[in-house]
């Protein structure tokens, strides 16, 4: 038998700037909602429209604050999942997701694509990620996490699913003006990975800036399961069994009937894109 997990999928707009105010909220939730894993949007330990200030706020995985984290996660047997700007031990900074398991234990994803277009910029203060990653094993359960943009890139979630994940996470601050995308890319990475979809966004006004809320969660047909409100801030708990995953699959193999072929010509084409 599969595990049956319990997600909260917190919809919240972080105090800007302050890391204790949003590790508050992070409790608050946790004590007035029952779940096995609690999922926070993109940057939410700090805000994520600071600009410069990530040099001052960007967290190290050794800090407080993260072992404050550490400690929640453990007392409560539970796992909690929220972006941060992290400060890697080269100086770098990445735009990163904190994962911490029910034994206080840390797993770190590196956002790869960085959005520099529109009012976007992360690329004046984040480097993107380029190494190798592997999926998060919570309760038996593999997990694969992204970050906003991240979305709009196949190839990432297929790694993943060749890895064995069940469950997407991708936690992000997209603006109201994306919400349509975002809901349209978490369908289509469900169906082509035969897996659950969680998309966590953050919702509220920041200075004239509105992102959309409107989190979805997708079953592995690309039906949904539950969307949340727009603009407000909203919680969803949100039951997904794994024991229905394999009849999924069944109906619908695109598992089976991937071939080698198929990544033999994309490297082989996106090696000829990138020399031009």
């Amino acid at each position: 038998m599969e595990r049956i997990l319990r997600l909260a999928v917190v919809q919240s707009n972080p105090f800007n700037g302050s890391i204790e105010r949003n590790l508050s909220k992070i409790k608050d939730v946790i004590s007035s909602v029952n779940a096995d894993l609690y999922i926070f949007p993109e940057m939410f330990l700090t805000g994520y429209l600071i600009e410069d200030e990530v040099f001052r706020l960007a967290l190290d995985v050794n800090s407080t604050y993260v072992r404050e984290l550490q400690q929640t996660a453990s007392k409560n047997g539970i796992g909690i999942i929220a972006g941060f700007p992290e400060i890697s031990d080269r100086g770098y900074l990445y735009n990163s997701v904190l994962a911490v398991d029910d034994k206080g234990g840390i797993y770190i994803y590196r956002k790869r694509h960085l959005p520099t277009f529109s009012s976007f910029n992360e690329s004046r203060w984040f480097k993107p990620y380029k190494g190798s990653f592997d999926p998060w094993l919570f309760k038996d359960v593999r997990i694969g996490v992204t970050v906003c943009y991240d979305i709009f890139f196949p190839e990432v979630f297929r790694v993943y699913m060749l890895k064995g994940v069940k469950l997407y996470i991708n936690i992000s601050a997209a603006p109201d003006t994306s919400v349509q995308l975002f809901h349209i890319m978490a369908r289509a990475r469900a169906v082509e990975n035969s897996a659950y979809f969680a998309w966590i966004n953050m919702a509220g006004f920041v200075g004239g800036f509105g992102f959309g809320g409107a989190s979805v969660v997708v079953d592995p047909l690309g039906n949904t399961i539950r969307t949340l409100k727009q603009y407000e801030e909203d919680i969803g708990v949100v039951e997904i069994d794994f024991n229905c995953l394999n009849a999924y699959r069944i109906e619908r193999p695109l598992l089976r009937d991937i071939t080698l072929e198929d990544y033999y010509l994309l490297f082989k084409n996106a090696l000829k894109y990138e020399r031009r």
